[in-house]
């Protein structure tokens, strides 16, 4: 597939960097998503087998701007031509109890990083020549515009219940035609934890999202027939100041 964002001179530069240190390169995420939906993306985010220290050597090196806000978290953004680029190093996330802000380990392999990411759609990583990388389903539930969990999704959403409102999100802007039976019946029984965990803040940008999709009726109707819909109905009408 030709992908547009390989037409972009910074990404292509970003590319030869890294190939010719010998590193291992991919734009991952929300852009190939996008673009194999035909849906406007603006955000191109990388994943990278180099270590974070390696990654800002490389960048310095050629005098490239960066921002280390997230390095943190392995992630090192690239500032060309007044665009931000995220470059994250494989990476495994340990979870502890209570807290969904993991531990950060970095790592070497691809699929240690595609086992930490939320959906199949949004782990389909690409290189410089096109070639997808595809480690679950992500091609086959991008086709058939379904969201559904990497890992187990009881497991998952422990980890993160933003991943709860996230898959709603995912489904009322793209995939409300089709439902993954366990991902749908997992995320209905678990809401509770949304309230429980996240801030009024992030929920409330959340469900503004989830109002904006196409299919947020749909969502509506999911979250009134399993009794989710009197508990965020302070967030559905704006009127949640907290």
């Amino acid at each position: 597939m030709d992908f547009k964002f390989l037409h972009n001179k910074n990404v292509l530069d970003l590319f030869n960097l890294f190939y010719d240190d010998k590193e291992r390169l991919y734009v991952v995420g929300g852009a190939v998503r996008n673009e194999l939906w035909n849906v406007e993306n603006n955000d191109i985010d990388f994943a990278t087998s180099t270590k974070p220290k390696k990654v800002l050597d490389i960048l310095s090196y050629n005098k490239i701007e960066v921002d280390l806000k997230g390095m943190h978290y392995g992630t090192i953004s690239a500032i060309i031509d007044n665009q931000k680029f995220d470059i994250t190093t494989f990476r495994k996330d340990h979870y502890f109890r209570g807290s969904r802000f993991p531990q950060i380990i970095c790592s070497k392999k691809i699929l240690d990083d595609y086992k930490r990411r939320d959906f199949t759609i949004n782990a389909l990583y690409v290189d410089k020549f096109s070639r997808i990388i595809d480690l679950g389903s992500g091609m086959n539930d991008i086709e058939n515009k379904i969201v559904k969990f990497i890992i187990n999704p009881k497991r998952s959403v422990f980890f993160d219940p933003l991943r709860i409102l996230r898959y709603f999100r995912f489904c009322s802007l793209y995939c409300y035609e089709n439902f993954d039976d366990a991902s749908l019946n997992i995320c209905c029984q678990k809401f509770d934890k949304v309230l429980k965990v996240l801030s009024h803040k992030r929920i409330q940008s959340e469900i503004d999202l989830i109002l904006k999709g196409n299919g947020a009726k749909i969502i509506l109707d999911i979250w009134d027939r399993h009794g989710i819909i009197q508990q965020m109905k302070p967030f559905i009408e704006g009127e949640n100041d907290k």
